[in-house]
């Protein structure tokens, strides 16, 4: 696209006008986007020829996404991966044998991840839709991977709404499913429930859930591209949380120090939600000084890797510190 742009090719649409602005650090006008280019008619927007090339590039574009999303955060990514999981769904029609079933694959990432990143920015009502839309797709695959993850995402997005109940129902069916869970994806499910009984106050409940959930995530050492960001350090701030909902504030300090010292690298957006939720319970037990401190740290972090939930998180801790001024 930028060797044909660059060669003289007429580039109208407002997503790659976009794209290619970020790309080059100039303006529309400096790029000769004017306000007079149209809209392309509307048989140049028929889906491209599908083949293995096709399946190829969506499935490396997708690696790309899943490494930019940990360094940057939703706010870069979600206009182009919105734009790409439509592009797959028109795709698909056109598909046969096993490009077809590699193409329903990729379709479901795309539209998963377009919710994650819709959740991730807070916004549940779109996040939930793009993940009812991988949920299909999970369903005609056929497969209790695809299908138990999918139902652990919406799980995921109804612990967001506080709906407690409705993440235990879903984690139900998750785990339920026909074929053997590997044992990240079971953490994944766990940790939820764990999260929901917390909400709950049933402090129990939690702690059995949490603890199934480490065992799981600490025997599971194989990268399989859909649960690969389910680390033991992940399962740590998870229950942390889990043990601040609940007021035992000690125990989630603990917990997410832990966590933080083990964090891996590339994982950037989240080490600062987890800053910024150690921050909070700090000052939820009157430590100002070490939340101010670790809150610190979470703004430089979240200013990199802006995240609409550590965000949240980080007006929550200011809220707190006000209380105790």
């Amino acid at each position: 696209m930028l060797s044909r742009w660059e060669n003289g090719l007429r580039l109208r649409d407002p997503l790659y006008q976009r794209l290619l602005c970020q790309v080059y650090c100039q303006t529309p006008d400096e790029l000769g986007f004017t306000a007079g280019d149209v809209e392309l008619p509307a048989r140049s927007h028929l889906a491209p020829p599908v083949g293995p090339e096709m399946v190829q590039y969506f499935r490396n574009v997708f690696a790309e996404h899943l490494r930019a999303d940990n360094l940057m955060g939703p706010s870069h990514l979600v206009d182009v991966v919105r734009a790409q999981a439509a592009l797959l769904d028109q795709m698909l029609p056109n598909a046969r044998d096993s490009v077809r079933d590699e193409l329903l694959l990729l379709a479901l990432r795309y539209n998963e991840f377009t919710g994650w990143l819709y959740q991730d920015a807070c916004t549940a009502e779109q996040a939930m839709r793009f993940t009812d839309r991988s949920m299909d797709y999970a369903l005609e695959i056929g497969r209790a991977s695809e299908t138990s993850y999918v139902l652990m995402r919406k799980a995921d997005i109804a612990a967001d709404q506080d709906k407690p109940e409705r993440v235990i129902g879903l984690t139900d069916a998750a785990l339920r499913g026909p074929g053997k869970l590997s044992p990240r994806s079971r953490a994944l499910i766990l940790r939820l429930r764990g999260r929901a009984h917390a909400r709950l106050g049933d402090a129990g409940e939690c702690e059995r859930a949490l603890d199934a959930a480490r065992a799981d995530v600490e025997r599971d050492h194989e990268p399989d591209g859909l649960t690969d960001y389910c680390t033991p350090a992940y399962i740590g701030m998870e229950a942390a949380s889990c043990w601040s909902r609940l007021e035992q504030f000690g125990k989630a300090i603990a917990a997410y120090e832990q966590s933080l010292s083990a964090w891996p690298a590339e994982l950037r957006r989240d080490q600062g939600l987890c800053l910024a939720r150690l921050s909070y319970a700090y000052a939820a037990s009157e430590d100002v000084q070490r939340a101010c401190v670790q809150g610190r740290q979470a703004v430089d972090i979240v200013r990199a890797a802006p995240s609409g939930r550590a965000l949240g998180e980080l007006q929550r801790l200011r809220v707190q510190l006000q209380r105790l001024n």
